[in-house]
């Protein structure tokens, strides 16, 4: 198959849009549901027009708890925004300590209501309860089939996030949590200069290892170094949900395996209890980065300057495509390619560029035919030109 004719099947596949100005894709290409999901809109607030954009990355073999993040967390930091600007005097200007307040009190906030929604199911200790009562406290009396309530099936899947914020004055405002990615990427005497706005929150991450380490000590299996996983099974080590990584080992070894539909099968539920000694594992506190950018004449056929947002999956298959696993080098190629690609969405041209080998030949013909090893992780991007 052609490579031009993978263009247009690709610009289908993968939902490509502009919404507010920025260019979107989200992408998966085998036979399984698309997890991550996006956020992107323009609001008016007290002191002018801010955007908000963002990408949630749900995991867990799931979507309740990254539905549930996306529905609710963009409210909330906007109300809290609205609440902070409000309260201000004209004499007292929005701080970027305030905006970091705000986004990382709404997101903490968030991820303890799924936990509280879930335990608030059990009033009782729940050492006490036996399986009958456990089972019909979880069962959702609108499903035929017996299901867990939502709050059971929101607690045991999570979702990464990344947020960006662009306030009035030109500022970024970026809080992650997880593994997806931000950028900013200006040109320079025709060469495109990429700064990172996030960290990764894995267990790749040696300074994300060493904090869990330190936070339990004398517990090898907090983190599996060779594995890169957190007790052993999730490789992010900072995310939304994933209640079974927060709550007492209790849970996981009396209410997950009775919850409906079956929890998935990679979840090793015996090994997982038997490391929970001093939970919380997974941090549900963001790190928030803040940019000025400077006033640049807009060009939209020619921008000079690029907001890129990523879920994980990006960088993942660029490491197969081209072999570039760093972010500031991934950085690079994607402002290139999303100036100068035949489409005009350049979220497309990043995603068409990253798929691309250095051989010319292209992972997405191999993804149209199914051959085998081509399956990929989800991908979504986001790129606003500003």
């Amino acid at each position: 198959m052609e490579s031009l004719d993978l263009r247009p099947r690709l610009l289908r596949s993968s939902s490509a849009r502009v919404v507010h100005g920025s260019h979107i894709v989200t992408f998966q290409p085998a036979e399984t549901p698309n997890e991550d999901r996006f956020f992107a809109e323009n609001w008016s607030l007290p002191n002018g027009r801010w955007k908000m954009l963002a990408i949630f990355d749900g995991h867990g073999a799931g979507t309740e708890a990254v539905d549930f993040v996306l529905d609710t967390l963009p409210g909330e930091i906007k109300s809290a925004l609205n609440l902070i600007l409000n309260t201000l005097n004209e004499a007292t200007s929005l701080s970027n300590e305030l905006v970091e307040v705000a986004l990382t009190k709404c997101m903490c906030d968030l991820d303890l209501r799924i936990q509280s929604d879930f335990t608030a199911l059990f009033p009782d200790e729940i050492e006490r309860l036996s399986k009958e009562e456990i089972s019909q406290a979880m069962r959702d009396p609108e499903s035929s089939e017996g299901h867990s309530r939502v709050e059971v099936l929101r607690a045991r899947t999570g979702t990464t996030a990344i947020v960006a914020l662009i306030d009035p004055k030109d500022v970024i405002h970026v809080a992650s949590l997880g593994d997806c990615d931000a950028v900013l990427a200006t040109m320079q005497d025709t060469v495109w200069e990429a700064q990172t706005l996030s960290a990764r929150h894995n267990c790749a991450n040696e300074s994300e290892v060493a904090r869990i380490r330190a936070e339990h000590p004398d517990e090898p299996y907090c983190v599996n170094t060779d594995t890169l996983r957190t007790l052993g099974l999730i490789a992010v080590t900072r995310a939304l949900g994933d209640t079974l990584f927060k709550l007492p080992a209790v849970y996981t070894e009396r209410v997950a395996p009775l919850s409906l539909p079956p929890i998935h099968s990679n979840y090793d539920l015996e090994a997982l209890a038997a490391r929970n000694i001093t939970p919380p594992y997974l941090s549900n506190a963001a790190e928030v980065t803040h940019v000025a950018v400077p006033q640049l004449a807009f060009d939209a056929e020619a921008p000079q300057r690029l907001l890129i947002l990523a879920s994980d999956g990006l960088v993942n298959i660029l490491s197969r495509s081209k072999n570039v696993r760093e972010l500031p080098e991934a950085a690079g190629l994607w402002s290139a390619a999303a100036v100068s690609g035949g489409s005009k969405n350049m979220a497309v041209n990043v995603l068409w560029d990253t798929l691309l080998c250095e051989d010319g030949s292209s992972l997405y013909a191999g993804m149209v035919q199914k051959q085998h090893g081509q399956r990929v992780d989800d991908i979504t991007i986001i790129v606003c030109p500003l």
